[in-house]
């Protein structure tokens, strides 16, 4: 998680300083810094010839005639899209991690723009956890954290869904009967526009409550019957109340 975090901000920091350096080469010296102003020579203007280009070491504005004998390099860059419409909409995939084991899950959700609400929204989507498949139908909202200026190129964001699973064995009856429960999943990452569209990689927690009973499973070696916190075993049946707690990643297109 935290070399995660690190890696974020560190490809954030990147791509901001690399966006906002233009270059002058002035007598084969290099500045670093951005160009404020450019004109040809015009006889019919005084004002024209000139270039203003502040340097970021010096920490001032270097005023110079154009018809010298410089290098300009500027660096172009794309704006980060904004969304012009009032809703938007997700589709993500991803993993869930914990005692060794991964699992996918799928999830689509819609809602409204509102910095007053956090860009508030509705979801829902599949996964699994320990052979028991969950059906979570969630509140999602987001904010996004830095940059806030539409001249960077990657953006740090927070989300978090918050909601209630509905927790089923589909067809494979390993389990005698499940319930879902209370569903958490906050979670930190990274976008980037695409188009006119966000495409975000991030990492989360997720929290799924559950309650389940089952026969002994078994192995080669003989009955699987490992006693977990909230577990029960009578009659050879071995019934479970609590939590799953699992590490998520995810990708996702946003649009």
């Amino acid at each position: 998680m935290r070399i995660f975090l690190f890696f974020i901000l560190l490809l954030i920091s990147n791509s901001l300083e690399a966006q906002k350096n233009d270059l002058l080469i002035l007598d084969g010296v290099k500045y670093k810094g951005k160009l404020l102003n450019y004109s040809k020579s015009d006889i019919r203007s005084s004002e024209s010839g000139k270039i203003s280009f502040f340097i970021y070491r010096l920490d001032d504005t270097l005023n110079i005639s154009s018809d010298r004998n410089i290098k300009l390099k500027i660096n172009r860059y794309t704006e980060f899209y904004e969304f012009t419409k009032k809703s938007w909409n997700t589709i993500e995939l991803g993993i869930n991690t914990g005692n060794f084991s991964a699992n996918t899950g799928a999830y689509i959700s819609k809602g409204f723009f509102d910095d007053k609400f956090f860009n508030l929204g509705l979801g829902s989507g599949i996964f699994m956890i320990d052979r028991i498949n969950f059906v979570p139908i969630y509140i999602k909202n987001f904010y996004d954290i830095y940059p806030l200026n539409r001249q960077s190129t990657f953006r740090l964001f927070a989300e978090n869904k918050i909601g209630f699973s509905l927790g089923k064995d589909f067809g494979t009856e390993d389990y005698i009967s499940t319930n879902g429960g209370f569903f958490w999943s906050p979670s930190i990452g990274i976008k980037k526009a695409s188009g006119k569209k966000h495409l975000s990689l991030k990492v989360g927690y997720l929290l799924q409550g559950y309650s389940s009973e089952h026969n002994n499973w078994w192995s080669w070696w003989g009955p699987i019957d490992i006693i977990l916190p909230g577990q029960n075993s009578s009659d050879d049946i071995i019934s479970r109340d609590g939590y799953f707690k699992r590490m998520t990643i995810s990708f996702s297109v946003f649009f």
